[in-house]
């Protein structure tokens, strides 16, 4: 049978059509990562230029504690990937251990409050404490399309509390990256915590060889 013109064409458009359907809604895939960052480096930096560094414990500035299950993790995140910025992270029990004779900071007071910042260094015989609070992190829509919103500030002083660099950042970050996501939530929620680690620590100045 001979396919009237005017139908082979409506069907081409018709096909067309479904292609930029298709298109467009590939084109909407959450990208891995989208973040803003607004970190600044002093001159003390550059003339010290630290490598021993003591990260302190994760602070919780969320609303809803809904960071709390992760913050070990994130610490963990930090110190893995300090040597790729040429830094080597103390362990966790040096530092911890150095800090138990250490006031703990008042009550609804920030450990980036640069005074408290102050008294938290130069106890583990580091050149640097670096300290990371978290203010947002947003799993609404982790099991959706596998993202996370997220806010962190961070500050790394000397051991004399002399300011080095600091700053914030924010964003949305896609659990896997570019590469395939882990199927399970906390394994998603993971996996999002490792990358907006590594696009701080992106933004780090990386040491001097």
């Amino acid at each position: 049978m001979v396919q009237n013109p005017r139908q082979f064409a409506g069907a081409r458009l018709g096909a067309t059509f479904a292609f930029l359907l298709f298109f467009g809604a590939a084109c909407q895939t959450p990208q891995p990562v989208n973040v803003n960052a607004n970190f600044v480096s002093t001159p003390a930096f550059n003339t010290r230029s630290p490598s021993q560094v003591a990260v302190l414990p994760i602070e919780d500035g969320t609303a809803d504690g809904a960071i709390q299950r992760h913050l070990t993790l994130l610490r963990q995140e930090v110190m893995r990937q300090l040597p790729s910025r040429l830094y080597t992270p103390l362990t966790a029990s040096a530092v911890d251990a150095a800090l138990t004779t250490v006031p703990a900071p008042a009550a609804g007071e920030s450990i980036l409050v640069p005074a408290t910042l102050q008294k938290l260094a130069g106890h583990a015989a580091e050149d640097a404490v670096l300290a990371l609070r978290v203010d947002r992190w947003d799993e609404g829509r982790l099991m959706v399309d596998k993202t996370v919103w997220f806010q962190f500030q961070a500050a790394l002083v000397g051991s004399d509390g002399v300011q080095l660099w600091s700053g914030t950042i924010a964003g949305e970050v896609k659990a896997g990256g570019l590469g395939p996501s882990p199927r399970d939530k906390d394994g998603m929620a993971r996996s999002c915590a490792e990358l907006a680690v590594r696009e701080m620590m992106l933004r780090m100045p990386r040491r001097a060889p």
